[in-house]
């Protein structure tokens, strides 16, 4: 169930990407709105961006209730500030390049570490609901069976698929949980890119990736930062710990 969302507002742009996927997440049961804008650490007044005020009543008239939270400094550090006291349950990103980088690749990255699912819009148009179809890219058995029953109560019972992807001798059985089966694609290559292009080939609504880090798996060739970029879908980063962690 989706509750609570934080959205990190930072340009005009971003605001239309939020506003065309709020529909997904009132069906899912939105009912609060947080606007994070960050505004610069200089000494002086604040300059927000143009038309803010008109921004947020658009999402006024979109969801029932909604707070702006106008903030200078570290966007992170107000994203775990306010993910605590708001008990947030997803924080919605922009993809549209605005000079912010978010660190999603190292396993210590904050924002992997945050407990709460983050939704990464891509910066170009994209057809379909959320919970469509859902493409879900596991590395490991445990993650998968750990992903599945959070991602159903998140979307519903909505079409998931997942994939794993193995090298071809690599000695790895199929799987399946709450009624989700897990495929293996044993395949040489670019992990990112063929995921990207399972994706394409499904017509998936919706790219599903797990933060949690798999101490067992070899360190290899960056995938959640290719994923990123190069996804024609939201791309929504499934949390390694709960939110419970975000409590003091």
């Amino acid at each position: 169930m989706i509750t609570r969302a934080i959205f990190v507002l930072s340009s005009p742009e971003a605001a239309e990407q939020f506003l065309k996927v709020v529909p997904d997440l009132r069906a899912g049961g939105l009912s609060e709105a947080t606007i994070l804008h960050i505004v610069s650490a200089k000494r002086g007044p604040a300059e927000p961006m143009p038309d803010l005020a008109n921004w947020v009543r658009h999402f006024e008239a979109a969801v029932p209730r909604v707070e702006l939270a106008l903030k200078r400094g570290d966007a992170v550090k107000w994203i775990y500030e306010l993910a605590r006291v708001r008990d947030a349950d997803v924080v919605v990103l922009s993809g549209i390049r605005n000079g912010a980088e978010w660190d999603f690749e190292s396993v210590s990255s904050p924002l992997r570490r945050l407990g709460i699912p983050i939704l990464f819009l891509p910066d170009q148009e994209y057809a379909g609901a959320l919970g469509d179809h859902v493409l879900l890219a596991v590395k490991s058995l445990d993650s998968f069976q750990e992903a599945v029953p959070g991602l159903q109560g998140w979307l519903g019972q909505s079409g998931i698929r997942a994939i794993r992807i193995c090298r071809p001798r690599e000695l790895v059985s199929a799987a399946e949980c709450a009624g989700v089966s897990l495929e293996v694609l044993r395949k040489e290559g670019d992990v990112a890119g063929i995921i990207l292009q399972q994706a394409k080939e499904w017509g998936a609504t919706l790219l599903t990736i797990l933060a949690k880090a798999d101490p067992d798996s070899e360190a290899g060739d960056p995938v959640v930062k290719p994923l990123l970029e190069g996804a024609l879908w939201p791309v929504l980063i499934w949390p390694a710990q709960g939110k419970t962690q975000l409590t003091r």
